[in-house]
């Protein structure tokens, strides 16, 4: 599969993939989910930190609008995080490992819901 335009190129998926797939991005996850276990909601810490991920990915979208790679009025933070759910479900849920296609499927179900007017 062929990367998705801004959404890999930009390194949204592809750095997330990374990441999880190296040996500081699984001990993060890991002590994220053991404080998470157990709880009604997950820590401040770990809210905050999954929020700034998405708040720095979040100009990919606009600028991929700008391009016209994406359609005027997408909601910028609804697909990015549509973008990183099935990476993270495959990570943290299934446990399965993540690589480039993994990345470039996620882009392509989230570019396939953008133009279906899912985001906005």
């Amino acid at each position: 599969m062929e990367h998705q335009g801004a959404l890999c190129e930009t390194r949204t998926t592809c750095s997330l993939v990374a990441w999880i797939s190296s040996p500081s991005g699984r001990a993060v996850l890991a002590v994220m989910l053991a404080n998470a276990i157990g709880q009604s909601a997950p820590p401040a810490s770990t809210r905050h930190a999954f929020r700034d991920r998405i708040r720095k990915a979040l100009p990919v979208v606009p600028r991929a609008v700008e391009r016209g790679e994406l359609p005027a009025g997408t909601n910028p933070a609804e697909l990015i995080k549509t973008l990183v759910a099935p990476i993270y479900f495959r990570a943290l849920i299934t446990r399965e490992s993540v690589d480039d296609s993994t990345a470039d499927a996620a882009a392509a179900v989230a570019m396939a819901a953008a133009h279906a007017g899912v985001f906005g």
